[in-house]
Parts: structure tokens; sequence; C-alpha cells
């Protein structure tokens, strides 16, 4: 059974570059995750608060915040800044970069990035409707191609399941669109109510829906790991059905209890890491 752990922590802690501020505010998100990053808003500041977390013992950091109206992460202005902390604090630098252009994608590259976290969307409901953008899924695809072509070496699709509303859609669809690009890791994301959001009283796809999805995942492309985002109920007898079944070989944060019983080896890191970098971070 190798199936690795992967708990971020101290040793990989995500920074938001907008602070608690995003233009789309997502009718599953509502800012709410922005509450639990660390804050950044220039680029001298990411650069100093890099510096702390090193001397701390940080080894990498996640790069996120809210999009702006094109569903960018505004990150071009910390560019810099991101190749300042890789040249001098040599950390692991992911981002979650949203919708991308060419020149965004290379100018990622220049400064060092070293993963890009990126979600593949392609349910025009959750595009349009509950993200509030005015793209298509044609966007996203051809974000991944610049992103493929031009950007950081390693880009990991994220896949949210049941963002309609709790209903898995054009998901598999995504999985279909994958199969064309070299991909190393795929991460899967499960909706997950959240209080005092439009959509938390929608319930995420059930076990057994979602035990299917998993299972149509044949000779998928890299591996699949499935991501710090599911609803905490599933985090015992769900994560052991997939462990059990042979269909994931990553896990975001599982519960103690799923570590101890199969003897699972914890990585302090995001699950979307290059298997290279394992070492620097166990």
């Amino acid at each position: 059974m190798n199936v690795k752990a992967f708990i971020p922590g101290k040793r990989y802690p995500a920074i938001s570059l907008t602070g608690n501020l995003c233009m789309l505010n997502c009718k599953y998100c509502e800012k709410h995750y922005l509450e639990g990053m660390l804050y950044a808003t220039t680029p001298t500041q990411l650069y100093h608060i890099a510096r702390n977390l090193h001397l701390q013992g940080a080894r990498g950091l996640l790069l996120s915040g809210g999009f702006n109206r094109e569903g960018f992460l505004p990150i071009k202005p910390f560019l810099e800044a991101i190749k300042m902390i890789k040249n001098d604090f040599k950390m692991i630098i992911s981002v979650h970069s949203g919708l991308v252009n060419k020149e965004l994608s290379s100018k990622m590259r220049e400064s060092g990035v070293d993963i890009v976290d990126y979600q593949l969307i392609l349910d025009p409901i959750v595009i349009n409707e509950i993200q509030g953008l005015n793209k298509s899924p044609e966007d996203y695809i051809e974000s991944l191609e610049y992103l493929k072509k031009y950007g950081p070496l390693h880009i990991v699709p994220h896949i949210p399941l049941g963002f309609r509303y709790g209903v898995i859609k054009e998901e598999v669809e995504a999985v279909k669109v994958l199969k064309d690009y070299n991909v190393e890791v795929t991460v899967f994301l499960i909706f997950t109510p959240t209080k005092n959001t439009i959509m938390e009283k929608c319930k995420p796809p059930d076990e057994k829906n979602l035990l299917e999805f998993f299972k149509s995942l044949k000779d998928p492309k890299g591996e699949v790991a499935l991501g710090c985002m599911r609803p905490h109920y599933l985090k015992l007898d769900f994560d052991r059905t997939l462990i059990e079944n042979g269909l994931i070989s990553r896990i975001a944060v599982p519960s103690k209890k799923v570590i101890e019983e199969y003897g699972i080896k914890v990585i302090e890191a995001c699950c979307s890491i290059p298997k290279e970098y394992f070492t620097i971070f166990e």
C-alpha cells in the first residue's frame, strides 16, 4: 500500500497576496478560505514574511489569494520578490494561479515558481453562476495549455467535485481533457458546505457517487491525490475505502487514526509537490 499523507503545517504555510479581498466572492467560499492564510499584500511584505517563515523552519510556500474579475490571481507585482525568495532562501513555491495568459505563464517560470496548482473547471454553471466569471470552459483549457507550454515545470490540475450545488456533472470531461497532457499528479477536491455562505445548505456528493467517480479513473495520467478540501465526515470510512481499493496514492490531511492504521508516511507539504521534493519535507 504505497500511499503518502501530506500535512503542510508550518513547513509549507499558505499566504494570501490579496489579504481577505476577492473580486469574485464565489458562492461556495465567499472569502472564507482566505481567513486561514497569512497575508502579504505587497512584494516587500511577502519577502519579509518568507524570510521569517524560513527562519522558523518553513521550506515551502503556497501563494494564493482572491481572484480578479478575469479569474486571475494578481501575482504579477510579486514576481520579482518571488525570484529573490527563491535565490535567498531556496524555498519551494506553489501558486494557486487561477486563469492565466501566455505572458503571465512565462513570467511565473522566469521568477522561479516551482508548481502551479491549477483548478480545472469545465462546468459553465460553476464558472458563470457560482463563481460569477464571464468565462467559458474553453478559457480554462486555454489557460492550461499556456501553463503547460510556457509556465513553470510542474503544473498540477485540481478538479473540484460537486461544486455545482453538490452535483457531479462535467468533472468527467475535465479528466478526459487531461489525457492529452503529461500530468504528474491530479488533485481532486470535494465540495464542502461552508458556514455563512450561500451554499452552506447544499449537500456534498454522496459517498456512493464519489466512489463511482474515483473507480471510473481507469489508468489515470499520473498519480491521483485526494485534496484537503473535503467534508470532515469523509475523513474516516471514505478515506479508508479509497486507500484500501488503491484508488489514490496521495491524501491531504487525513485523520491521525487513518495514518496510524495504515502506517502512512507523512510529508509536511502540499499534496501537489513532485516526488523529487519529498525528502525536503519528510
